[in-house]
């Protein structure tokens, strides 16, 4: 039978439905609402996913597209995209991504856009934490001897991928490598995808963060390096 779509008011074709003595259109909506809503309705919950995740209000808006591509960052841009198409494709890349470079590289830039294809292709939960603020919290938790929630904070398990940024930017004593130290090896004993954003090296790293640490993360990440010719947030805010 004829109906009238209620969304866009074009005329389709539809099933009749008989109840009683009376007649009603198997559908109120055409097929191209109906896929709309669809689409809608998915990347509702992927903006949802992508909220969850953790990501600071003023990064939300980073992404492959809105990636700001400058000489010194073609190859990060690019072992980034493909690491991103291994996770859309279902497939579990072997290793994680260690970006770094100078401040304003645009480094935790391509760590969220990970996260955002991330959200939009898969149910799993991500993670993103900025390691100096996570300790800094976890500091404040202890001195008020919330153990249970400092527990629940020290160990976030289940993510299927954590972006660690702006790691080797803390404090460094034992206390806040004896933090890192759990939360890298249960992402290295679990082979969970990592991503690491820092202004040091792998060398670097031992010293500032221990060996044990810097060791773990060689086997979670691949070492990428970005030398750009400006200033990634300077280019932003221009």
């Amino acid at each position: 039978m004829n109906a009238t779509c209620l969304t866009c008011g074009r005329a389709f074709e539809t099933i009749e439905v008989r109840v009683l003595h009376f007649t009603f259109p198997g559908s109120r909506y055409c097929e191209v609402c109906r896929q709309a809503e669809e689409v809608e309705q998915a990347e509702s919950q992927a903006a949802a996913r992508f909220t969850r995740t953790g990501v600071p209000l003023a990064y939300r808006d980073c992404s492959f597209a809105t990636f700001q591509r400058v000489p010194g960052t073609g190859d990060a841009l690019a072992q980034a995209m493909n690491l991103s198409k291994e996770v859309r494709q279902g497939r579990r890349p072997s290793r994680g991504l260690l970006l770094h470079g100078p401040p304003g590289a645009g480094k935790t830039h391509l760590a969220i856009a990970i996260l955002r294809e991330a959200a939009y292709m898969q149910e799993s939960a991500s993670l993103f934490i900025n390691v100096p603020t996570w300790l800094q919290r976890l500091r404040d938790l202890r001195s008020q001897q919330l153990d249970g929630e400092e527990l629940q904070w020290s160990f976030p398990r289940g993510f299927k991928i954590v972006v660690l940024d702006d790691l080797g930017n803390e404090k460094p004593d034992d206390w806040s490598r004896g933090r890192l130290y759990s939360l890298v090896n249960e992402r290295e004993s679990s082979r969970s995808l990592t991503i690491v954003t820092t202004n040091l090296t792998l060398g670097e790293l031992d010293d500032r963060v221990g060996k044990p640490i810097a060791s773990r993360l060689r086997r979670l990440c691949q070492e990428v390096r970005l030398t750009p010719t400006n200033d990634y947030r300077a280019l932003g805010a221009a």
